[in-house]
């Protein structure tokens, strides 16, 4: 039995790269990562994925929403790509059963999510710096609720002091929409203000992308910081 899984020890820089093209994202295909082969697993999370049912199960379903929210729904790659790389990091830090399931079942919430979504009132951004991906990776999802009303769901990745990248962490709010949009997180508080980037001529390299400021320099959290530029993913 094979059972598709995205590899974690791929460095966050590979990644960035496989998905950059031209100054642009090129939309490769989840595909290119390497399928767990059941015969050869020797890890724990691994061997115990290809020898319980319930959890081959979960995973055949995982394999099938990635495709959906792909080929389907049309969710930008390198969204999924980043955001499965730090999910199988993080399974793979289970230590027991329960665990394992949790982490599926969870991830499997988000892209059931995110395939619910209607695609043509939502905008995934990625924050770049001297137009290359930042390496401390933020992804903003702007969800049109309606004429008036915005609501941002934010992610951020991170390394840790051991070089391993952390937990992916995520806030929405919502705001009027406007030349200067302010979203609020009920939980933290934290406020960021989106605005389309002038053209300016001092700052040509960024005309039509997306400015975000952090109204504070922590919301709740020393690893949540958004502020930047941001490309919009197609």
């Amino acid at each position: 039995m094979t059972v598709k899984r995205f590899t974690s020890g791929t460095p966050l820089s590979v990644l960035i790269s496989t998905v950059l093209l031209g100054g642009g994202f090129c939309q490769t295909a989840l595909a290119q990562f390497e399928p767990l082969n059941c015969e050869d697993a020797v890890k724990f999370v691994e061997k115990t994925i290809c020898t319980n049912p319930k959890l081959s199960s979960l995973n055949s379903e995982l394999d099938a929403q990635l495709e959906h929210a792909e080929f389907v729904t049309k969710v930008p790659v390198p969204v999924l790509m980043l955001s499965q790389k730090n999910w199988t990091k993080q399974r793979n830090q289970c230590k027991n059963t329960a665990c394992i399931e949790t982490g599926y079942k969870t991830r499997l919430m988000e892209l059931k999510n995110l395939n619910a979504l209607n695609q043509d009132f939502v905008q995934y951004l990625v924050r770049v710096k001297q137009q290359q991906p930042d390496q401390e990776f933020s992804l903003l999802q702007l969800q049109n609720l309606d004429e008036k009303r915005l609501r941002v769901v934010a992610q951020t990745f991170w390394n840790s002091s051991d070089n391993q990248q952390g937990q992916v962490l995520n806030f929405s709010g919502y705001a009027n929409q406007g030349k200067k949009i302010t979203v609020r997180d009920l939980d933290t508080q934290c406020v960021l203000t989106l605005k389309l980037h002038q053209n300016k001529k001092q700052n040509q390299h960024h005309q039509g992308q997306w400015e975000v400021r952090q109204a504070s320099p922590m919301c709740g959290n020393k690893h949540l910081r958004f502020s930047g530029f941001y490309e919009v993913q197609k």
